[in-house]
């Protein structure tokens, strides 16, 4: 088919296009990984067993999200500002074959981090994380989720709106957002705004797929990251094919 070929040859494209820079970001969202794995314990000495769960399985989470909605959008930023986006466009290419290429690409540069991450988190802990036969599906769903979302960003902003925002989320991920600690530590306001944007749902899958049993891993969390995916999916496509 015209399309997997394509598919397979933007692959390669993509790949070669970010091969100057890919190890560094690869290197880096590891030690992002390690960083939360291995910080977050210092600033906290006692922790309880809840606690030293929730750090071992948020950090993954963090670590997606870091990369699916602040590198990924930043980058595509900066595509549509030197014009190579533009290019793509013009090429006689199935758009679909691209956007899902890039995504492709862009999950290969999380995972690595994401596997390790909870490989020294258990060791570091002396956990017995008990992994699911479900945390395939569920951590590329994670990450697709936050790929997708942060692509619709920066094809619906402009470049330096696109910085504002997604450094707005870093801070809202890092501190208001229940991946590394419950819902009910936040305003009952808070916990009801959670339940509607897909963050939640990506700690809820991943600590539920990681670690079950000590989380539950409810159906309503895959429900939320499959309508934010498609949601940002479609926004991206449409971008992409729209005219002019």
């Amino acid at each position: 088919m015209q399309l997997l070929r394509s598919y397979r040859l933007l692959v390669t494209w993509q790949a070669l296009r970010k091969k100057n820079y890919l190890p560094l970001m690869l290197a880096v969202q590891t030690l992002f990984t390690l960083g939360i794995v291995l910080g977050y314990p210092l600033l906290f000495p006692t922790l309880d067993r809840t606690a030293i769960y929730l750090i071992a399985t948020g950090a993954p989470a963090i670590s997606m999200l870091s990369v699916g909605l602040v590198a990924l959008p930043q980058t595509i930023g900066e595509q549509k500002t030197e014009g190579s986006l533009a290019y793509m466009r013009s090429l006689p290419v199935p758009r679909l074959a691209y956007l899902a290429a890039d995504l492709t690409v862009w999950l290969a540069i999380v995972i690595p981090g994401v596997v390790l991450g909870v490989l020294v988190g258990a060791w570091r802990f002396g956990l017995d994380l008990q992994v699911s036969p479900l945390v395939v599906p569920a951590v590329l769903l994670v990450a697709l989720t936050s790929a997708c979302i942060g692509y619709a960003i920066a094809s619906l902003l402009p470049y330096m709106l696109t910085v504002i925002i997604t450094q707005a989320i870093v801070v809202f991920v890092f501190m208001f957002s229940p991946l590394t600690f419950l819902p009910d530590k936040l305003p009952g306001w808070f916990e009801v705004i959670h339940r509607i944007l897909p963050i939640q749902a990506m700690g809820q899958v991943t600590r539920g797929t990681i670690a079950p049993n000590m989380f539950g891993l409810p159906l309503e969390a895959f429900v939320t990251l499959c309508v934010w995916c498609v949601i940002g999916f479609g926004v991206t496509y449409a971008a992409m094919t729209r005219r002019g």
